[in-house]
């Protein structure tokens, strides 16, 4: 994988069951706004992230990295897999506007943890 990640798109994981999805949007109100979030996320804002937030997952746990349009993901994906020996990660290309666009489901009341 190049700079140790991958690009995906939403119909590439939106029926995994293997991966983890972590959002990585700054507040807990982005992710109850109208674009809303992937059901069961993990909200790890960038910062917490790149402080460990992910701490005691195991380094080939797949994860897929989410933002709002996908700009943030890619540079947390990389710090995933670069910094932290993530050794399974993927971008969400186009993030939540692509995947609400693309009719997939979206929570907007609290499910992410």
């Amino acid at each position: 994988m190049p700079e140790g990640y991958a690009q995906v798109r939403p119909g590439d994981v939106a029926r995994r069951d293997d991966v983890l999805f972590v959002d990585v949007r700054p507040e807990e109100r982005d992710l109850l706004g109208d674009i809303g979030h992937i059901h069961g996320v993990h909200h790890a804002p960038v910062p917490v992230l790149l402080d460990g937030g992910l701490g005691g997952l195991p380094p080939e746990t797949p994860l897929v990295v989410v933002c709002n349009d996908g700009r943030e993901s890619r540079e947390a994906a990389i710090a995933l897999a670069q910094k932290q020996g993530f050794t399974e990660v993927y971008h969400l290309v186009g993030g939540m506007v692509r995947w609400s666009a693309e009719g997939r489901p979206v929570a907007r009341a609290r499910t992410f943890k």
